[in-house]
């Protein structure tokens, strides 16, 4: 056959392979296969006997070999320093590289094929070195100019795969992103309590990665510093999620400044890292884990805790294998502060509400007990002047004061009552009846236990006008409040006001309820609160606990006024 048909033959054999190579790059998008095809058609071509294409990694100084045709064992994903090999050469020059035999290279890398002849052809992608395409062929073969060229046309082809195939990915890898940020919202969203949440997040994060994960959370002091180091949670690919309990007390090192600024810190071995304190590097060697990736979970500026990751030997993160850790660490740190300050404002609510219930108890044993023991007192002193006037009148204040000393006796047993945690047997009509004042209320209505209360501390020489105005009865916890600030009113008179003429009104004016208590004696100099004691502080927050409002008149010599506004309840 004639020389130029020789040529002929090998133009259309070549026009034929690229015409393939150009249909894998149309039709595949997988990095891996793609560029394994486009290795295995430039072999062929030039009759070569192997072949590899490599991705350069410009933050680790590498190459890593992602296909290869016919290499010795242990080529495929093996990382080549820049310099070192073939392919090293290429990446660290930019330049091609075409030896008669491979050994002559200053740092051959695979000496089973010390006599190979190679050509190592660099693949740019707009002006940019992004891999490295070599081949090599066993003796006598050897590569001519012509080969040359027709690898830096499949080269340029190989760029175009591994651009397609790298947008293809990062697409792929930005949909799989957003799933799984929503499946993890939704798992974490769920879980009610810190350990649900860090235990969400390992099933559904970790459990996909190949690396032990860790979740510590930082307990705080009173000043806002970091205290205590807590894990409870870890994940390994041997036995899944795991519940642990590991404290330690925090202290500061080299790696807590790039931490607090919200990097994520990586230590491929813990031997040889500087920045490693000897605790933590002591504590990973036990383990059996020298590499380990510290992600910071910031929130509002500040670093609450860590997700760290550790492999069982010395290791090269990749920003790959980190993304999913990283993308889902603000939800994590989002969820745990939430329940956080969930738990915070539950333990604060309840303080609250322990010191409210204290003051309401204080106010039921000021408004309650002290009153009738304060009656106690006055019918006691005037036992004796009525006996020496008349023994029946003097038995009758004896049989008073057993009376009030049997009411002072069931309030007070009342009060012991609501202190004990309520028994699902006890009904609120028999918790009621633990409480005289409240059974009588509730029984006869505000003025009726009115009158009957005056009647019971009615004293010698003291007039008291009750008077009663278009009122209808009001809800229990209103009339409550209204007897408890009436009774407090009179035991202010009695103690303090010198007074021989009491007035109360209880009447309905323009839709409120208004209760007047005025007395005619010595009035007081102040009507704040504090200065008054206990009694005015209490009638002012049930007046307010009611929707009411309470307003005091007082001069000295001329009396004092206390009137309750209420709105009415019809």
């Amino acid at each position: 056959m004639p020389l130029t048909d020789l040529n002929y033959a090998e133009i259309l054999r070549q026009q034929e392979s690229l015409r393939q190579v150009i249909e894998l790059i149309s039709g595949e998008l997988e990095l891996r296969p793609l560029l394994t095809s486009i290795v295995v058609h430039a072999c062929e071509l030039l009759g070569a006997d192997r072949g590899t294409i490599g991705l350069i990694d410009d933050s680790r100084q590498i190459v890593r070999i992602e296909a290869e045709y016919n290499m010795p064992p242990g080529e495929l994903a093996s990382e080549i320093p820049l310099g070192m090999g073939l392919t090293g050469q290429v990446a660290a020059t930019g330049q091609l590289v075409w030896m008669g035999r491979y050994g002559d290279l200053d740092e051959p890398t695979r000496h089973e094929v010390l006599e190979d002849t190679v050509v190592g052809m660099p693949i740019f992608w707009r002006n940019q070195l992004i891999g490295v395409f070599g081949i090599g062929a066993e003796p006598p073969h050897q590569f001519q100019q012509r080969d040359v060229e027709t690898l830096a046309v499949f080269a340029r082809h190989a760029s175009i795969a591994i651009i397609n195939a790298q947008l293809f990915a990062e697409t792929q890898n930005n949909l799989e992103e957003t799933r799984l940020l929503y499946e993890t919202s939704h798992r974490i969203g769920t879980a009610m309590e810190v350990d649900d949440v860090i235990k969400a997040y390992l099933k559904q994060v970790a459990a996909r990665g190949d690396y032990m994960c860790s979740i510590a959370v930082y307990e705080f002091d009173e000043r806002g510093e970091r205290q205590t180091v807590v894990v409870r949670w870890r994940y390994s690919p041997e036995h899944g999620v795991t519940q642990t309990e590991i404290r330690f007390p925090y202290s500061r090192d080299a790696l807590d400044d790039p931490l607090d600024i919200g990097e994520t810190v990586l230590i491929s071995d813990v031997m040889t890292d500087e920045r490693v304190p000897s605790g933590l590097r002591e504590m990973q060697m036990a383990d059996g884990r020298p590499a380990l990736a510290m992600i910071p979970l910031m929130v509002r500026g500040l670093r609450i805790g860590l997700v760290i990751l550790s492999y069982p030997a010395v290791h090269h993160w990749s920003e790959r294998s980190l993304r999913p850790y990283k993308v889902t660490a603000a939800q994590l740190a989002t969820s745990i502060d939430s329940r956080q300050q969930q738990r915070l404002l539950l333990d604060r609510n309840r303080q609250l509400a322990v010191m409210e219930e204290r003051q309401r108890l204080a106010y039921e044993l000021h408004d309650s007990v002290t009153h009738v023991l304060f009656s106690l007192t006055l019918i006691a002193q005037t036992i004796a002047p009525a006996w020496r006037r008349s023994p029946e009148e003097g038995e009758q204040r004896i049989n008073r004061v057993l009376e009030l000393s049997q009411l002072a006796m069931n309030e007070m047993r009342g009060l012991l009552t609501e202190l004990r945690p309520m028994s699902p047997l006890i009904s609120t009509q028999e918790m009621e009846s633990y409480r005289p004042s409240l059974a009588r209320l509730k029984e006869q209505g505000l003025p009726t236990a009115l009158r009957r209360h005056l009647e019971e501390v009615a004293r010698d020489g003291m007039e008291v006008e009750f008077q009663v105005e278009n009122y209808e009865r009001q809800p229990l916890e209103i009339e409550e409040a209204l007897y408890r600030i009436a009774q407090e009113s009179l035991n202010n008179i009695f103690k303090h006001a010198h007074a021989d003429h009491v007035q109360i009104t209880l009447e309905v004016l323009a839709g409120t309820i208004v209760l007047t208590v005025r007395d005619n004696g010595v009035g007081f100099a102040g009507a704040s609160d504090q200065s008054r004691g206990l009694g005015l502080k209490t009638m002012r927050e049930r007046a307010q606990a009611i929707g009411g409002e309470l307003h005091i008149i007082t001069t000295l010599e001329r009396g004092t006024t206390i009137q309750v506004v209420v709105p009415q309840h019809v």
